[in-house]
């Protein structure tokens, strides 16, 4: 039996022309910005972008941006693209566990709003510190609010250091 999807339900304006990589709303950045207005600017990897995100309730929400070019799905890319992606993610990763004490990493590769390949990365804590301890952590709680831009700044210069490899 399939699924039946309520008659409201529809994929966001653009999203057909921006899976085809015209007027995506990643590639139009200026990807030689430290801060692209979503985020500051972490690291610069083989093939994508690490940034601390602005939005949401989660201290440490990074998101990893595929910018070597358009690609909307994971099977788009190349083996030396899939691995080099993969390795500027686990780089992200290891940083925010170092930084943070963390229980969880929980690591998203969605889409289903911007189809450009970005990896969310989401640090879970101890349950007095966390959202939704033990389950997925609602998209709500990622997106709306905005970080305490002094608390962002600081741990993007720290988490800097970690990826730079002078922490």
């Amino acid at each position: 039996m399939a699924l039946q999807q309520p008659a409201t339900a529809s994929w966001p304006e653009g999203f057909f022309a921006h899976r085809a990589g015209r007027g995506c709303p990643m590639c139009g950045n200026d990807w030689r910005s430290d801060d692209i207005g979503w985020g500051v600017l972490l690291h610069r990897g083989e093939v994508s972008q690490t940034y601390l995100w602005r939005s949401g309730q989660v201290r440490g929400y990074v998101v990893v941006i595929f910018t070597a070019r358009h690609v909307a799905e994971p099977t788009e890319l190349s083996a030396e693209e899939a691995a080099a992606f993969w390795r500027d993610v686990l780089t992200a990763g290891r940083a925010l566990e170092q930084h943070y004490e963390l229980v969880k990493m929980n690591y998203l590769l969605l889409g289903n709003v911007i189809p450009h390949a970005h990896w969310h990365l989401v640090p879970r804590r101890e349950a007095a510190q966390d959202p939704a301890p033990g389950g997925p952590v609602p998209f709500a709680l990622l997106d709306h609010r905005r970080q305490d831009e002094a608390v962002l700044q600081r741990d993007a210069a720290a988490l800097r250091r970690i990826l730079e490899g002078t922490a």
